[in-house]
């Protein structure tokens, strides 16, 4: 229930960690975590069935080198890495990816079912379509002054300490469940597209990149003509459809290459370019840099 897997693509930048306080109960699993990189690198990881929160504890926090500030992104979203926050939120069922320079910082590990809470049994917990760059530096001041008296019990369990958790973590889940699933529901209007008909559309263009060139093959997918569907996309992401096609391929093609063993021709490919020279073409368009030099850079190597 509560596995997080961490996968490196870079061997050598495993990092070191080391658990100072635990509690664990039934709906939660809490730790203080002091975690330590030596080099540069970029981890996946995933939450499996429960939310994931983490709180970097400020006071404790210490820098090494100066390198990069560590940043991430969630997987198969059309969004650069940036820079996280002190207070970090991971639905279940999400990936992520993370990377990190030169650091060692403590933090506070928070993984939890707000299902299994008996306050909020009868609540829909639907996460689905409803991710959300803001996720990756949540700037409530409620939830970070709750995670820090969360974190303050953990360190230092009181009298009632399960009580005074699952109290404190209630509210976090009811201020996750306002900012983040209440607003999808008002977005809904006329003149755009479902949530299922965009999460049809994304999941085609992830299984078959070269379908982007035919924007009839997906308009039938919806079962709408072509242009209704080009005009209800824009209306809906703010971008075209042939523009949002092609930065899903560079994005994809960005995750691809934090894999330094996969050879640049096979990205293109699997990216659904005809050729290495255009995937190199249109990469440097979009990015500002080849797919080699972006490469060098995500591993913190001088091209």
């Amino acid at each position: 229930m509560y596995s997080v897997k961490y996968l490196e693509y870079n061997p050598s930048s495993v990092g070191e960690f080391s658990t100072e306080s635990r509690l664990v109960d039934d709906g939660f699993d809490i730790q203080i975590q002091s975690a330590q990189w030596s080099s540069a690198g970029t981890a996946v990881i995933e939450a499996k069935n429960s939310c994931l929160l983490r709180l970097v504890l400020p006071k404790a926090a210490t820098r090494k080198a100066i390198h990069s500030d560590n940043k991430g992104r969630f997987s198969g979203r059309n969004s650069d890495f940036q820079s996280l926050g002190q207070v970090l939120f991971l639905p279940p069922g999400t990936e992520f990816q993370f990377y990190h320079g030169v650091s060692q910082y403590k933090s506070m590990i928070c993984l939890f079912d707000p299902g299994v809470l008996a306050p909020l049994a009868g609540i829909e917990w639907c996460w689905e379509d409803c991710l959300n760059d803001g996720m990756l530096n949540l700037k409530s001041n409620y939830l970070q002054a709750s995670m820090e008296r969360l974190a303050q019990e953990v360190a230092a369990p009181g009298f009632a300490s399960q009580l005074h958790i699952e109290c404190l973590l209630t509210g976090i889940a009811m201020e996750l469940h306002r900012q983040f699933i209440d607003p999808r529901k008002s977005d809904e209007c006329r003149g755009k597209l479902s949530l299922q008909q965009i999460r049809q559309l994304r999941e085609m263009l992830d299984a078959n990149p070269e379908m982007g060139h035919s924007v009839r093959q997906l308009a039938q997918a919806c079962d709408m003509p072509p242009r209704k569907l080009s005009m209800l996309f824009k209306n809906t992401t703010g971008l075209t459809l042939r523009k949002y096609v092609a930065q899903t391929r560079i994005h994809k093609a960005k995750s691809l290459l934090l894999n330094h063993k996969m050879l640049i021709k096979q990205v293109s490919y699997q990216t659904g370019f005809q050729n290495p020279a255009s995937f190199a073409a249109a990469f440097r368009k979009e990015v500002g840099m080849t797919p080699e030099a972006f490469r060098q850079q995500m591993r913190g190597v001088n091209p």
